[in-house]
């Protein structure tokens, strides 16, 4: 009985699947874009209760919680509002710290932040 010739595989480099990578955001607030993207919450923009000093507020919340409540300030734009909630939904999110312009301090200790 004749033998094959054999061929000889050679090794191939293993490929490492690398991490896919992240989506840039496509806006300046990549905060407010990934609340929205995990649909787990709810942005509002509007007037409370007819109220002269609160005509122009947002609120950010999930279904349990009220995350930021902002007042526009006088002179303020909207894009420095959004700004403002940029800058607030990500410690609320990741580290409970709520923002509430709206209802004023409460009774009980809360953290807060400061700008």
């Amino acid at each position: 009985m004749e033998r094959r010739p054999r061929t000889h595989h050679t090794a191939r480099a293993r490929r490492v699947k690398r991490p896919p990578t992240p989506k840039p955001a496509s806006t300046a607030w990549p905060n407010i874009e990934a609340f929205f993207e995990a649909g787990d919450g709810d942005i509002s923009l509007g007037a409370i209760d007819h109220v002269p000093t609160l005509r122009h507020t947002l609120v950010a919340s999930d279904e349990h919680t009220m995350l930021v409540a902002l007042v526009r300030r006088p002179g303020e734009t909207l894009r420095q509002l959004l700004d403002r909630l940029e800058q607030a939904l990500g410690p609320a999110i990741e580290e409970q710290i709520f923002v509430d312009e709206i209802n004023g301090p409460s009774s009980a200790p809360a953290k807060s932040i400061r700008r």
